[in-house]
Order: structure tokens, then sequence, then C-alpha cells
């Protein structure tokens, strides 16, 4: 008598008839074409079969890890025709009972390691189709979600900006309190409705749009951009760079990011302080500090430092805690990484690291 897997292997077209016809008009559309409905499926059996081959003392014919990346494909293929999870899970449960008649039909008995070879198979097919069905849909929730804050930000520009403009041709002479009080308002709104443009491109994954730029270049203008405030304050700002380099990077998204850790450095310093700003080069990838004399932070404020809405000073209202989680956004979209270092009594280090040349 054959085994179990060798009837399997010798019946698979049988067994893909007896699952379609199971699932065509229930868990799928009567009207669904065959190569969509049946997509991974006959692979997937034939892992199942290798399973059965290996149970049986055998080698498989099949790599264990693809078992579960068949069915990846198929949770991704299955949520992008609209199928639901149940509906899912249902068509494996589909599969594992066409095996079952299509071995009893052939009078083949089951043994209980063959038995528990199939619900393993079923299990991990299960498993993982679920599992990159429900990443891919919350990857496509995010980005909806990312597109909706980008065009409400987008739209409200405009009338903003005609606001600001009115304001300015209205302003009288001598005491003008509530026409600055507005203005500042405006300003504030403005600075809000960039971040959450800012942030939606980030998060949304859109192509970087790299050029090159010298990565002292890229330092001088994040100085030049907080000198004005650094002034006003009485910080000084030194930059220290070791090696330069030439980085292709969307100097956009990098120049924002480095902008707002300097920019955050100043502000937070105490008065007549310090902010160094260093690069140097370790390996393939490039380090940039901003160090400031903050006098160090919380520990609270170390843990969520990147997350949105998070001020690091809890009696500062001038910001909206958006900085540090736009800069975290750029420097991710990049394959680098971004961390905090406290230095509790002096101030601390915000370091993001780089690939001098792209990721791929």
């Amino acid at each position: 008598m054959k085994a179990l897997h060798e009837v399997l292997l010798a019946r698979r077209e049988e067994v893909m008839l007896r699952w379609r016809t199971m699932v065509q008009g229930t868990i799928a559309p009567e009207s669904m074409p065959t190569p969509e409905l049946v997509d991974h499926f006959p692979l997937f059996l034939r892992e199942v079969i290798g399973a059965l081959r290996v149970q049986a003392g055998l080698p498989s014919t099949m790599e264990p890890p693809e078992t579960s990346a068949t069915a990846a494909d198929h949770g991704e293929q299955r949520l992008r025709l609209g199928f639901s999870l149940d509906a899912v899970v249902r068509e494996y449960g589909a599969l594992r009972d066409a095996i079952v008649v299509t071995a009893q039909d052939a009078q083949v008995p089951i043994s209980f390691g063959e038995l528990q070879s199939i619900f393993d198979s079923t299990l991990v097919g299960i498993a993982s189709a679920v599992s990159e069905y429900g990443r891919q849909r919350d990857a496509e929730l995010h980005r909806q979600h990312n597109e909706h804050i980008a065009f409400i930000a987008h739209e409200l520009r405009n009338p903003l900006m005609t606001a600001m403009t009115a304001i300015e041709l209205l302003r009288l002479p001598g005491d003008s309190r509530p026409g600055q009080a507005l203005t500042r308002s405006l300003e504030r709104m403005r600075e809000l409705i960039n971040h959450s443009l800012q942030m939606a491109r980030s998060a949304s994954g859109v192509e970087l749009r790299r050029e090159p730029i010298r990565l002292a270049k890229l330092l001088a203008d994040a100085e030049l951009v907080a000198s004005p405030e650094a002034e006003a304050n009485r910080i000084g700002i030194r930059v220290i760079v070791t090696d330069d380099a030439e980085l292709n990077i969307d100097v956009r998204l990098i120049s924002s990011a480095l902008n707002n850790l300097v920019r955050n450095a100043v502000k937070y310093s105490c008065s007549s302080g310090q902010v160094d700003l260093r690069a140097r080069i370790d390996g393939p990838r490039v380090t940039i500090e901003v160090e400031d004399t903050c006098g160090g932070l919380p520990e609270a404020a170390v843990l969520d430092a990147f997350a949105p809405f998070v001020r690091l000073g809890n009696d500062d209202k001038t910001g909206f805690g958006l900085g540090l989680a736009i800069a975290k956004q750029a420097v991710d979209a990049h394959g680098g990484s971004i961390r905090v270092q406290n230095l509790p009594g002096k101030g601390c280090i915000f370091a993001l690291e780089l690939p001098i040349a792209p990721e791929h």
C-alpha cells in the first residue's frame, strides 16, 4: 500500500479540485477566476506533502521555511482581493479537509503522526497568512491616515497665509498687542501645519529625494539656522567636524532633523551655556552629535524623547513636541538611527547615525 504522501503527490489535482468545490461560492465569490482563487495553494499543498515525507523519515523536497513564506504571500494577496480574516482561516481548514477526504477515497489510512503533521502545517500556514494579512492591513491604514493628515494640513495652509497677510496689512501703529497676539497664534498654527505635513511625508514611505551634500556644510547650515536664537540667549555654538565626507541624502529631511536637534539644544541650554555640534566618520556610517547644557533630562523624558507630542521640558509651552518625532522618522527613512544620552547635572547628547552611501 502506498504511503499517504505518495497518494497525495499523485492526486494533487484531485485535492485542489475538492478544495475549490468547498470554497468557491461559500468562502470565496463564485465568480472569482480560478488563478486568483487558487493562488499559492498548490505550492502550499506540496509543502504539506513535504512535511509528511519528513514525518515518514524521508527527506523533504521543500525547505521548511517555505511553508510560512508561501502562506504569508497568500495572506497579502487575500487582503488585496478583499477577503476577511475569517475567510483566510477557513480556506486553510478546507484544504486540510480536502486532504483527509482524498486519503479516505483512496482507502489510505492516516496515522496519528500524519494527521498531526497535516494539522501542524495548516496551523503554520494560518498563522503566517493571518500575520501578513494583519501587517499589510495595518500598513495600509497607517498610509491612509498619513494621507488624510497631509491633505488637511495642506488645505489649511492657504487660508492661514491669507489671514497672516491680512493681519500685517491691518496692523496699526502704536500699541497693537491684540494684533501681535493674533500673529503669534497664526505663526504657531503654521508651525503645527508644517510639522504635520513633514510627519506625514516621513511616515508614508515616499521615495527619498537624495542629493549630494558635504557633511561640513550640513552642520554649518544647522548652526546658521540656530544662530539668531543662540545669540539672543547668549548660547555659544561650536562646530567640530573630525572627518568630512560627501553624503547622499534627502537634504530637506535630514536638515530639518538636524535643525530640530540644534534648536532644541539652544532652547533648553542654560543662559550663557554651550552647544557642541560634532561629526565623525565611523566606517560606512557618519555620526552627528548635538550636546547641550540643559542640566540633564528626567528619566521619563529619556524613555519617551522620540514619541510624538512629548515635550522635554515640563514647563515648556512653546512647542508641540513633534520635533524629535519628525527627526526620528527622517533618520529611520535613511536606514539610520537616533538616540539620546543623558548627562545628569550637565546636559544631554543627541546622536544620529546615517549611512554615508544609500543602503540597498
